[in-house]
């Protein structure tokens, strides 16, 4: 019979490679959209940057550009999961190993964040003189709190595994 250990490993295990087939499928189903022109499977800030493409305001390249962080970001915050569900595999619950993971993954999560804010001000930035735009910045309360107890979690738990290693040397 599997102990919960065990289990745990294995779950982890196939939460791993369950992330790197989907974000394969990921990677294909972007790679098929920036291949078919006009496409309007993949919008990104409500339409805005596929309007201002297909309107020819801006080129691919700058497209490109302003979408890289996002991928960047996404491609990323994807190895550091699934190195995280890697550690676990390899029952590292509480080590520097899954310790940086979290806090790369926490600081992903506050660049997307720094990110989300930015992105409708390029947008505006970016639109024809003559075009009317509105820009609204949305700053969501909940995600600001959620941003920042993770923060403080993965502070804590660092501090912690300091103080567990310091004591577990001293004995």
């Amino acid at each position: 019979m599997m102990n919960r250990l065990d289990r745990i490993q294995r779950i982890s295990g196939f939460l791993r490679y369950l992330l790197l087939f989907l974000a394969a499928v990921l990677c294909g189903a972007i790679a098929l959209t920036v291949l078919m022109p006009g496409q309007t499977l993949v919008t990104l800030g409500d339409g805005q940057l596929n309007e201002l493409h297909g309107s020819g305001a801006i080129s691919t390249g700058l497209m490109l550009a302003i979408v890289a962080p996002i991928g960047l970001l996404l491609g990323l915050g994807i190895y550091w999961l699934q190195r995280l569900f890697s550690e676990y595999q390899q029952g590292n619950f509480f080590t520097d190993g899954s310790m940086r993971c979290y806090v790369w993954l926490v600081w992903l999560k506050a660049a997307g964040f720094v990110y989300g804010i930015t992105w409708p001000l390029l947008l505006a930035a970016l639109s024809p003189a003559g075009a009317a735009t509105d820009v609204a910045i949305n700053i969501e309360a909940g995600t600001l709190v959620e941003l920042t107890v993770l923060l403080l979690i993965v502070h804590l738990l660092r501090a912690a595994q300091q103080l567990h290693d310091e004591n577990k040397a001293f004995i």
